[in-house]
């Protein structure tokens, strides 16, 4: 671990130096990202920062480390497109050349023996490996979209890829690694939120190309399988490729050109959803952790005892990404509740396409939880009841759907799940269940089967299915946008008329007014929660909770309210500038 420390180091200190001096180089040479329709910033930022990062980790490298071919390969590619990415930087380049360009790069590295041995068919390999490497750089230059995200993102990955270095013994890989990470965070203690220097395409495309590069590179980690060559190299990269494929999808199903930029990236999204810039970032931080640290339980145990761990993530992803493609993205600094030219046109499916989709998730569901119990009751002689497992699998699904279909639990809006809709998603389980069981036994003779396999399964499909409904509710009442210009504001009234009114104002964001919280003259529902939104106090503190809280209006929900509580409420509402409206809430 020392022979890791130092090298890092070394590339810090260097990239804190240089990204400093780029800096102040880049707004002599005027080399700004300007604001526009199409990106994030708000303000003028100087592009050179991969420059700093370029240069810290080369003279690094070069200074501490004997390269062999492969290493030597990597670097010349790499370099290749940070030339491309700077000579973009300056005067922009046709995206069909820059494709070109990384194409070329990529047959280059192919040709040094840089591979994904994929498969027994080497031209497919060859294939595979291509699009690997073009696509991994494409990605980290379209997650370069907000301060400190494709350099954090980056660090996340390369640090799980020193782990399976260090694991399988290459130690020169490893020490790649590590340097490549103390260039970045050199880098990152300036471009995090706000930023004061963009990494510039010269940055993406360089760390894009060397991070795709580096899962070819030392002796293969993911030997025990070609399923686990193919998983494990994408749960490290996953965040890069999840918002490739949805930036991809979303653009596509709008009609519009994938390779113009835009505010719709899934960065973009998190913030229209509530998060400030910062925890955007945070959270596809947490995501990329979340993946890399599933990469080394399966590599550690094998690919059968984390496959559960890998579908639930990527449901989750994908239930993520159905949420937010539906958002309009505005910038935080944004004050106007006009659209904005550049907001992402919401996709909205189809109800038989959206049907159609809960089916397949559940199908997706069932096996999970079936496969899960299998494994939670047999462990390590799980392949001996395989067999069984896809035996029964097609008739239990079956079932299972047919009773979903018949109760009509596709016929319910997910985002507002309630009790009810939970209750009736119990029973069409569990009655699904019988019937597949009882199917099971007359066909099968439920010879050789456990019953505590189907006690298990029963369990955990309970728990997929009602969290996989209650998904977009908890999106959508914990995790609201929070505009600049939104309207804070109290409720007066903390019974059944207050909840509704909250839900109206989580639920409809064209009100541009935000929940702080509720108001009661009932002392034992004062300093409760409410949905998570604190019962502050009476009417008598209003005026102290106006000033702590920062109300710009307050909505009556309650019928009970007296006449001399009304006239007290409009003056003390009067004084400190604050509107007072009655709930007026719309049902659909």
């Amino acid at each position: 671990m020392r022979e890791l420390i130092a090298p890092a180091a070394m590339a810090f200190i260097l990239s804190v130096g240089l990204t400093l001096a780029c800096r102040r180089f880049a707004t002599y040479l005027n080399a700004v990202a300007t604001p526009s329709a199409d990106r994030w910033h708000a303000t003028p930022v100087p592009v050179l920062g991969g420059v700093a990062i370029f240069t810290a980790f080369l003279l690094t490298s070069l200074a501490l480390l004997d390269h062999n071919t492969a290493m030597w390969g990597l670097l010349s590619g790499a370099s290749a497109l940070f030339l491309l990415g700077l000579a973009d930087d300056l005067r922009p380049l046709k995206p069909h050349i820059k494709f070109i360009c990384q194409v070329l790069v990529a047959c280059g590295l192919i040709g040094i023996g840089l591979q994904l041995h994929l498969t027994q068919y080497p031209p497919l390999n060859l294939l595979i490996t291509l699009i690997w490497i073009v696509g991994i750089t494409n990605a980290f230059n379209l997650l370069d979209n907000m301060d400190g995200l494709a350099a954090g993102i980056a660090i996340v990955t390369t640090g799980f890829r020193l782990t399976f270095f260090l694991m399988d013994g290459n130690a020169p890989e490893a020490a790649l690694a590590a340097i490549l990470i103390g260039a970045l965070l050199g880098f990152l203690i300036f471009n995090w939120n706000p930023a004061s220097i963009f990494m510039g395409d010269a940055g993406s495309l360089f760390i894009g190309c060397y991070v795709a590069g580096l899962n070819l590179l030392g002796d293969w980690p993911y030997s025990r399988g070609t399923l686990s060559v193919m998983v494990l190299p994408v749960l490290i990269l996953l965040v890069p490729i999840f918002d490739t494929t949805f930036v991809t999808i979303t653009r596509t199903l709008a009609r519009r050109p994938i390779s113009t930029g835009g505010r719709d990236h899934t960065s973009h999204r998190l913030v229209a959803l509530g998060l400030s810039e910062p925890k955007a970032v945070l959270f596809l931080y947490g995501i990329a952790i979340f993946s890399g640290l599933i990469a080394l339980f399966s590599y550690e145990y094998g690919l059968s005892y984390s496959v559960t761990f890998i579908a639930l993530l990527f449901v989750a992803l994908i239930l993520l990404g159905v949420y937010i493609a539906g958002l309009r993205t505005l910038h935080p600094k944004d004050t106007t509740d006009a659209k904005p030219r550049s907001s992402a046109p919401p996709v909205i499916p189809l109800s038989y396409i959206r049907r159609t989709s809960a089916v397949v998730l559940d199908l997706t569901l069932i096996s999970i939880a079936y496969y899960s119990a299998y494994l939670l009751r047999f462990e390590a002689e799980l392949a001996q009841h395989t067999p069984k497992f896809f035996e029964s699998l097609p008739l239990l699904a079956l079932c299972q759907l047919l009773v979903f279909w018949a109760t009509q639990v596709y016929q319910g809006v997910w985002r507002y799940t309630s009790i009810p809709d939970l209750i009736r998603l119990s029973q069409a389980s569990v009655l699904g269940l019988t019937a597949g069981v009882v199917a099971i036994a007359t066909i099968f003779s439920f010879t050789g089967y456990s019953t505590s396999v189907f006690v298990i399964y029963s369990a955990l499909l309970l728990l997929f299915v009602t969290s996989s409904r209650l998904s977009f509710r908890l999106l959508g009442e914990f995790l609201q946008r929070r505009r600049a210009a939104a309207i804070r504001v109290v409720i007066y009234g903390a019974g059944d008329g207050g909840v509704l009114a909250l839900r109206e104002l989580l639920n409809n964001s064209t009100l541009g007014r935000e929940p702080s919280g509720f108001i009661d003259d009932d002392p034992t529902k004062q300093l409760t929660k409410i949905q998570g939104y604190t019962v502050f106090g009476s009417l008598h503190q209003l005026e102290d909770i106006i000033r702590s809280e920062s109300i710009g209006e307050v909505v009556i929900a309650s019928n009970h309210i007296s006449t001399q509580k009304l006239e007290a409420l409009a003056t003390t509402c009067e004084a400190h500038g604050v509107s007072l409206a009655r709930a007026t809430l719309r049902f659909e």
